[in-house]
């Protein structure tokens, strides 16, 4: 949604007729504080024609300046918002596929950790201990769920305001400016346009990018393991191909082959890459963009006392 910069320039032509006219009376009737408070508006209203004036140029450089904040973080061609959204799409593909992966694995825990072997005096449930490992999986997978969930609003959030900030904000911002009493509104919106549209991206895109295909990859050579693979379901019922299965899934090494298969020993090295990938994760998805947030309220903070307040009429003045 584009809103109508004609719309501000009516604003801005009216603002200063308004002015002309407050000062004409105060002079008339000799009011000194209508006078100057007229003088105050023209001012102001003539520094909004500028603005309006010049948004072409503002938005233009803008946009130069986002493009040339993105450095080597490109993912696609456009300005840093438009890279901040490829890059957080890219990333929740990877985490999804990630989640995948550990889902998978804690299927094969649970599988394999339920197995019961029934002798005629006695039994035995060999991969008991394995229930440790399928609660810190547990937690992975909400973790990583908890992620994509914050990714994907990401994703939404940047793709509303990206194209909004200096399309529609940024003008009603100027609208908003070109009166007195919702003047401090005005350069707050002018302010937001500029922090989210500039120095928010550009702030995330400091922080190093999670590669997650790799950690994808050791996980899928974990359940793809042949010595991992799940029994028929006839076998189910005899113990001793299940007892042999087991000490398979245990010998470290073959004589007979180059393939080796330690379970718990996998299991133990992929929470470990779980645990790698996620807390990159939770760097670029809630660190980074929290961080970003702080600075770009502070700024905001700080432009919104200059583009509302009278600072500009004070520099007018001089």
């Amino acid at each position: 949604m584009a809103l109508d910069l004609t719309i501000a320039g009516t604003v801005v032509a009216l603002s200063i007729v308004l002015s002309g006219l407050l000062i004409g009376i105060g002079r008339a009737i000799g009011a000194v504080k209508l006078e100057y408070f007229g003088r105050e508006e023209l001012v102001q209203a003539i520094i909004n024609a500028a603005l309006v004036g010049a948004y072409a140029t503002i938005t233009i450089t803008a946009t130069e300046i986002s493009k040339g904040m993105v450095g080597n973080s490109a993912c696609a061609a456009g300005d840093a918002m438009a890279n901040l959204q490829c890059i957080y799409t890219s990333i929740s593909g990877q985490t999804f596929s990630l989640l995948q992966s550990t889902i998978a694995i804690q299927q094969m825990v649970g599988y394999y950790q339920s197995i019961i072997l029934e002798f005629s005096t006695f039994s035995i449930q060999p991969m008991s201990h394995l229930s440790s490992i399928a609660l810190i999986l547990e937690g992975q997978i909400f973790l990583l769920q908890q992620l994509l969930l914050v990714s994907e609003m990401h994703i939404q959030l940047l793709a509303f305001f990206g194209p909004q900030l200096l399309a529609f904000f940024f003008p009603l911002g100027l609208i908003f400016r070109s009166f007195f009493s919702t003047r401090k509104l005005g350069g707050f919106l002018i302010a937001l346009s500029i922090g989210l549209y500039l120095l928010y991206p550009s702030m995330v895109l400091v922080f190093p990018q999670p590669q997650l295909n790799e950690t994808d990859m050791l996980l899928q050579n974990v359940t793809n393991k042949t010595q991992y693979s799940t029994l028929p379901i006839l076998d189910l019922n005899d113990n001793y191909a299940l007892a042999g299965k087991l000490d398979n899934m245990t010998a470290i090494s073959s004589t007979n082959s180059t393939s080796s298969a330690d379970f718990t020993g996998d299991l133990t090295l992929s929470t470990q890459y779980i645990n790698e990938a996620t807390s990159s994760l939770i760097v670029f998805i809630i660190l980074a963009p929290l961080f970003s947030l702080i600075v770009t309220l502070v700024f905001i903070k700080e432009a919104t006392d200059i583009f509302g307040g009278e600072f500009f009429y004070t520099v007018g003045m001089l």
